[in-house]
């Protein structure tokens, strides 16, 4: 059994200390260097693998391309900017030093050669790059000012940085540090005992200052500089500092411990102790687990497979429940990274989540891993059910949560994240009970390499046999949240539907959005058929899909449906029912290929918002709206007025423009679209991204 030396507090720490410690942090070559290899004596080519391998895990990549070529541009990014950059005071004194050398390099050029050198850097140039910028003449000349193999000397200064980062040595102060806000002066012992540990350290940091004005706290004020020009020239919003900080921290911590003895391969992934980390700002609702309250083994299962298993100490339950508050209602349980051919899990004592649930119904254990995360409410894991069923006592339960990226093939789509395999089961002794439905939306978070396009991507739920359905996904920059009702495998796809029927229009942008997210499906002939009416069947399968209902088999609920008609087939027309979309008639039929009116969609929406899970938000409904506002109001079934009014209180159905509800008229294929959409932004399981 092998314990892994950091808790997650620490790797908090020492993130911190990273962020705070490194000279350039996002924008400068100083960081990606920090992390190098882990030899006991590092070395420039070893250095060079070791930065490879951090860009080869780095996202993000079309916003770095963009600030490359802005940075390489003099139109753009002017000599005036540089010595802004650099400010006057540093830029003489390195000037007057660069020419004291003979060379007639320009103190700007330089730092406007290291910046774009970073910018515009990848894993498959990055060795070459390095190498023809130490010959550059702006390479040349900092070393005639510096000294000979300088520029190696600042690389190898970071590295042991970085490692003094992360050693046992100050992991005790860099927790203090993070309590009391001291963590400052704490990097700054961290950076001092290593200048201490080399004279030629030593002798760099001075020379640093004396030739060329400044010191390794000073070059963080030029990254910030930079930063500063690029948003005021609108070449970055100001919300992507963060975003290139964490891309770069994100890459570093793939790439792995550099302490811990061993190097993952370049393209990520990798053993050793791995800290996987979600870019983004920390949630003040998030509990991480108190010290000691977990550890971390790897372990074979039957089938010989290595499970990297975050265990919970069943003695530190009570601990973990106590952090739990009305306010702060998420445990987090970080994941290891694991290794190729090995899976990481999560290990819960059942009490966690019964404990859990008396203190707070609404506690949440999230699992994370730095590509995804699983949002696991505990009220639905029903302890005592589980335990009955394998025939144990709830002391005896545990709950098995894996989150891993899969190697499987989903067919006829462009993937833009991992495919992601969110699995539960219930353990006792040899026995289990997979866990893969749930009553209400189980949220699970996917991260992609890049900001993903709100309008044309969708998370789908990967089917047995390749297949695939789409899950209510919102977007924001490269992280999407997924609310689903079952476990499976997810993806996000990108998908970019047109139809030759619709070229322009004021439904053009609805139809489009929601045949990107398989919402809804044209004609075989590549026709929408935008006015032509839509029937009952087809807006139940339309709400069954929206809502990503799981489908299931027809029971034979309708006298007029035999259940090997087209909307019956893939189980939609039961879920509708199931879930209370549809009632059908009196009678008991569904006139299925009966056109359907606008009242009828209202009612089947109202419905639909009122399922719990859905949790919609009544509290948003304009009041000031009633039936009474239309001319036509006497001719709304009473069956139907509740839904007619909360259909127009929220927006999502408005009158025609004569004063009339209309409620008795049939509804074409381009208003349903727009009408669905309406719902979907106004219940939060779309983006709005419309124009209207």
């Amino acid at each position: 059994m092998k314990k892994y030396p950091f808790s997650n507090k620490t790797i908090k720490a020492i993130i911190a200390a990273s962020i705070a410690f490194a000279p350039l942090a996002s924008t400068g070559l100083l960081l990606q260097t920090s992390t190098a290899h882990a030899a006991e004596v590092s070395t420039v080519d070893t250095a060079v693998d070791r930065v490879t391998l951090i860009y080869s895990n780095l996202g993000e990549k079309e916003l770095f391309n963009t600030v490359a070529a802005a940075l390489k541009d003099n139109f753009t990014f002017t000599s005036d900017d540089w010595t802004y950059v650099l400010t006057a005071p540093v830029k003489n004194k390195m000037q007057a030093s660069l020419t004291a050398v003979n060379t007639s390099v320009k103190a700007e050029a330089v730092v406007k050669d290291i910046a774009t050198f970073v910018y515009d850097s990848n894993a498959t140039n990055l060795a070459t790059k390095y190498t023809a910028f130490k010959a550059s003449a702006s390479g040349q000349a900092i070393e005639k000012v510096m000294g000979p193999n300088s520029i190696d000397l600042i690389l190898q200064l970071l590295i042991d940085t970085e490692k003094m980062v992360w050693s046992e040595k100050y992991e005790d102060k860099l927790l203090k540090a993070l309590g009391d806000g001291t963590l400052e002066s704490v990097v700054k012992e961290i950076r001092d005992d290593v200048i201490a540990s080399n004279p030629a350290y030593a002798k760099l940091n001075t020379d640093l200052y004396s030739k060329m004005g400044t010191n390794l706290d000073g070059l963080l004020g030029m990254k910030n500089r930079i930063n500063e020009k690029l948003v005021e020239k609108n070449l970055i919003k100001s919300t992507d500092l963060k975003t290139f900080q964490d891309a770069f921290l994100l890459a570093a911590l793939k790439a792995g411990n550099p302490n811990s003895g061993s190097t993952p391969p370049v393209g990520g992934g990798g053993g050793g102790t791995i800290p996987p980390v979600t870019p983004g700002t920390p949630d003040p609702n998030v509990i991480s687990l108190p010290e000691k309250a977990a550890e971390v083994v790897r372990e074979k299962n039957p089938s010989g497979m290595v499970e990297v298993i975050t265990k919970i100490v069943p003695e530190k339950v009570a601990e973990i429940v106590a952090l739990i508050s009305a306010e702060k209602n998420t445990v987090e349980v970080v994941l290891q990274t694991p290794a190729a051919g090995e899976k990481a899990k999560a290990e819960v004592p059942a009490a966690l989540f019964t404990e859990a649930a008396k203190k707070n119904a609404k506690a949440v254990v999230e699992i994370t891993t730095a590509e995804a995360s699983y949002k696991l409410p505990v009220s639905e894991i029903k302890i005592a059910d589980l335990a009955a069923k394998l025939g144990t006592t709830a002391d005896n339960l545990k709950i098995n949560i894996y989150v891993n990226v899969v190697n499987t093939n989903v067919k006829g789509v462009k993937l833009a994240s991992d495919v992601i395999d969110f699995t539960i089961e219930a353990v006792a002794g040899n026995k289990k009970e997979a866990i893969s439905k749930f009553s209400t939306y189980v949220e699970r978070e996917i991260v992609g390499d890049a900001n993903f396009n709100k309008e044309k991507s969708v998370a789908v739920r990967v089917n047995s046999d390749g297949t695939f359905a789409a899950i209510p996904t919102l977007f924001n920059g490269k992280t999407a949240t997924v609310k689903s009702l079952t476990n499976s495998e997810y993806t996000i796809v990108e998908n970019s539907k047109t139809f030759k029927d619709v070229k322009s229009g004021w439904a053009k942008e609805y139809i489009e959005t929601l045949a990107s997210k398989y919402i809804v499906f044209g004609k075989a002939t590549g026709e929408y058929e935008p006015g032509k009416h839509m029937t009952r069947a087809e807006f139940a399968v339309l709400l069954v899909r929206a809502l990503g209902l799981p489908t299931q088999k027809y029971d034979g609920s309708f006298k007029d449906v035999q259940g090997i008609e087209w909307f019956v087939k893939n189980g939609e027309l039961t879920a509708a029912v199931k879930y209370g979309v549809i009632q059908g008639k009196g009678d008991g039929t569904f006139a299925p290929n009966e056109k359907i009116t606008r009242a009828q969609a209202a009612a089947m929406i109202e419905r639909a918002m009122k399922i719990s899970f859905v949790n919609y938000d009544f509290n948003q409904l304009d009041k000031s709206k009633s039936l009474k506002d239309f001319k036509d109001a006497k001719q709304v079934g009473s069956w139907a007025k509740s839904g007619v009014e909360a259909v127009y209180q929220a927006g999502i159905v408005k009158g025609k423009g004569n004063g009339t509800f209309n409620p008795n008229g049939y509804t074409q294929r381009n208003e349903m679209a727009a009408i669905l959409a309406n719902f979907l932004v106004s219940a939060k399981l779309l983006d709005d991204t419309f124009n209207n």
